[in-house]
């Protein structure tokens, strides 16, 4: 039905979504049979106009309404909404859509109701049995919603949840809240809940008179974090509720308070901010307590104690890059003390680890020939043997390498300087001062294909080297040294094609000569320390890593590389060799293989069989016995539900005091069912026969939950840190967090 009138008599006193739904259900009416898909064209000055599409129109002028039937759609500045039916009132300008309802705004959420009222630019005021998509995620359900102003809507008798939900209805989330009422704020983007109850699988599990959570479409939002809450025989029972701030789209900080029941609480704090040019990240802890024991009993009077970790990295140029890393501690068991982590985190070019912490600032240059770095770095030893008197001070390290082509091959020159700066020695460590080296070299090598497929290899290198040494407190020494080495590197692979796999075996040899006399009893080895000929190494001209040691006279490496790959992609590799010298080197010893005139056999192998099997071992072999000195050896594993995976290794000496000559380590998982799966792991020190780790894991996930039960035990002692057991749990919701501890 339809009911002409005057459209220029009206027009003015309508609003531009009204005068366009109104031309549009003018034009329907004139061909009432077709499909209505008519963009309305709005007057000059007018906002855009509306895109009308329904089965049918009727224009009541009585009443002042327009009424859509039948595959109702409207489209108005990238929203849309979609309904059976559908009625517009002119004197309000309200609309009231009715039957399967889907509101679709810019950002691609989506809102489902029997019944909506909205205004013109299609804000929903009222609705009944409420459905909404929040982000790719979020499912919010409401027998009811009501909007409050601009920015906020109440809704009554709420469920959400992160979870798949079941179109059926006869299998009920993973996880859910439930709530009688709950505000959704638009402009903060937060969901709060009065009266709230988690189930789990349909069933209550935990009731909150109160609980919110950013909206799931907010990358980051202010407000309290998931707490921490545990037990362990120092700290006694423990809860730590973190409060993130984001500050700005480019800062954010997290502060947390840990309380313990038998020690002073902990304060946290991590602050992260972005700039133009590179990004920081600062994280420190601080407390007032006494130094205690595994059974948490205080030894001595309380202190100030506190941690600080940081890193940043800054552009400078196209080619240089500044930055620092920050590692300190208060005491030596302090991490271990307050189950904190920090250490073995890349913040810069040197790594430090759970013994030693590193802060260091560097600048770092590198492009496609060349790489340049300066760094200031600081040691903090946290073993008991470890001295401050001995840990040097780098002021600085630099280096700076560039890569030319030369006489076919390829050139390297390289600068290094190094500044070690010590504190007064203890009387009884006796003397080590201060040094200062600079060097400079070439080094020239050149790969050559020749003859029935070998590859030679020529290679020069010569070197300078500058020292200045503190002998005696105050009096420095100069000592200066010319090195240089040749020698070549031939190989000569044979290939083998086959229907399944294809062979490569190829023998390898490298002969050098270098220059001698370089050893000075005033230089003393501070940067090859802990180096071992191995498979890595074997072919090197120069087995020493750095500068301090030379490897003098004549060396010949001798050994064979050979690979095995399949067509269908397993593979398997090999080395074995050995290396001579024509003569013994002072400061060369048997922990790094090579403190006589022939080496250990050393050996490599790995096998990749796929997802199902692999392994990897790597040997050193008694010159004459043939006897094991070292192996590591891993290997992994899965058959159907099962997985595991080991490593054992055993070396005839250590390089520091206490660490294990033997150790074996081993985990094992099966795949249950509905998403559960057990784990269980060993650490094992077999020289001392403790276990450094045990754990045992149950593990349920799922597209929108993972919880973990595990139990944890160690049995070692450091200071006074000794064995430990903890049982944690944690929970986690997607959208909503990671909830429990250890």
């Amino acid at each position: 039905m339809s009911r002409s009138g005057e459209l220029a008599d009206r027009s003015a006193e309508r609003t531009p979504f009204g005068w366009a739904a109104l031309a549009a259900a003018l034009a329907v009416c004139a061909s009432p049979a077709a499909l209505a898909q008519t963009p309305a064209i709005a007057p000059a000055g007018i906002n855009p106009p509306v895109l009308l599409e329904a089965d049918q129109l009727v224009d009541d002028q009585t009443a002042r309404t327009i009424t859509a039937e039948g595959d109702v759609q409207v489209r108005y500045e990238g929203r849309t909404l979609r309904a059976d039916r559908l009625v517009y009132d002119l004197n309000s300008g309200a609309i009231r859509a009715i039957g399967n309802v889907q509101v679709v705004l810019e950002d691609g959420s989506t809102t489902y109701a029997t019944e909506i009222e909205a205004d013109e630019a299609l804000n929903v005021g009222a609705a009944h049995e409420l459905r909404a998509r929040l982000g790719e995620t979020g499912t919010l359900a409401a027998r009811s919603a009501l909007r409050h102003g601009q920015g906020e809507s109440e809704l009554r008798n709420v469920i959400y949840t992160s979870c798949p939900v079941c179109e059926t209805g006869d299998r009920p989330p993973t996880w859910s809240l439930r709530a009688r009422r709950a505000i959704q704020d638009h402009e903060t983007r937060t969901v709060s809940y009065r009266g709230t109850v988690i189930e789990i699988a349909g069933l209550p599990v935990m009731y909150l008179p109160y609980f919110a959570h950013p909206d799931p479409t907010v990358e980051r939002a202010s407000g309290l974090l998931p707490p921490s809450i545990g037990r362990n025989d120092r700290l006694g029972a423990f809860y730590e509720q973190p409060y993130y701030w984001a500050i700005s789209p480019s800062q954010d900080l997290t502060t947390s308070l840990r309380v313990h029941e038998t020690v002073n609480p902990l304060a946290s704090l991590e602050y992260r901010k972005r700039f133009w040019s590179g990004d920081l990240e600062l994280t420190s802890t601080l407390t007032e307590e006494a130094i205690f024991d595994s059974d948490g009993v205080r030894l001595g009077d309380k202190n100030a104690r506190y941690s600080l970790f940081g890193r940043g990295l800054f552009e400078i140029s196209d080619y240089w890059n500044w930055g620092f890393g920050v590692e300190h501690i208060d005491d030596d068991d302090y991490l271990r003390r307050y189950d904190l982590d920090g250490p073995g985190e890349r913040r810069g070019p040197f790594v430090g680890q759970d013994t030693r912490l590193i802060s260091q600032l560097f600048a770092i240059g590198q492009s496609e020939r060349s790489y340049s770095s300066v760094s200031f770095v600081d040691f903090q030893g946290l073993r008991e043997f470890d001295s401050p008197d001995l840990l040097p001070v780098m002021l600085p390290l630099a280096e700076t390498e560039t890569v030319l082509p030369a006489l076919g091959g390829q050139l390297r020159l390289q600068a290094h300087a190094a500044v070690l700066s010590r504190g007064d020695n203890v009387a009884t460590l006796g003397f080590e001062g201060n040094d200062a080296r600079v060097s400079a070299g070439a080094l020239w090598r050149r790969d050559a294909v020749f003859g029935p497929g070998m590859v030679v290899s020529p290679f020069a290198q010569v070197r300078g080297d500058l020292y200045e040494i503190e002998t005696s407190p105050d009096q420095y020494e100069t000592v200066s040294r010319g090195l240089g080495l040749a020698g070549a590197e031939l190989s000569w692979p044979f290939m083998r094609p086959g229907e399944r796999f294809d062979l490569v075996v190829e023998p390898v040899a490298m002969a050098a000569y270098a220059s001698k006399d370089a050893d000075d009893p005033r230089i003393v080895n501070e940067d090859s320390l802990s180096f071992e000929l191995d498979d890595s190494n074997l072919f090197r001209p120069n087995a020493a890593p750095n500068y301090d040691l030379w490897e003098p006279g004549g060396r010949v490496s001798l050994g064979v590389r050979a690979s095995a790959r399949a067509h269908s992609g397993e593979s398997a590799t090999l080395l074995f060799g050995r290396r001579w010298r024509n003569e013994q080197a002072p400061g060369f010893t048997q922990q790094n293989n090579l403190d006589g005139r022939a080496t250990d056999w050393v050996g490599a192998l790995q096998a990749d069989l796929g997802p199902n099997f692999g392994a990897e071992a790597r040997v050193r072999l008694d010159d004459e016995q043939l006897d094991i000195n070292r192996i590591d050896l891993g290997v992994r594993a899965a058959l159907g539900r099962f997985s595991a995976n080991a490593r054992y290794f055993s070396i005839d000496d250590t390089l520091a005091p206490g660490d294990p000559n033997r150790e074996i380590s081993a985990q094992a998982g099966i795949n249950l069912a509905w998403g559960w799966r057990m784990q269980a792991g060993l650490t094992r020190d077999l020289d001392s026969d403790i276990n450094l780790r045990q754990d045992i894991r149950a593990i349920y996930e799922d597209d929108c939950t993972f919880l973990e039960i595990a139990y944890t035990r160690s049995e070692t002692q450091r200071g006074t840190i000794g064995p430990n057991e903890g049982l944690q749990i944690r929970i986690g919701l997607r959208s909503l967090g990671v909830f429990g501890g250890s």
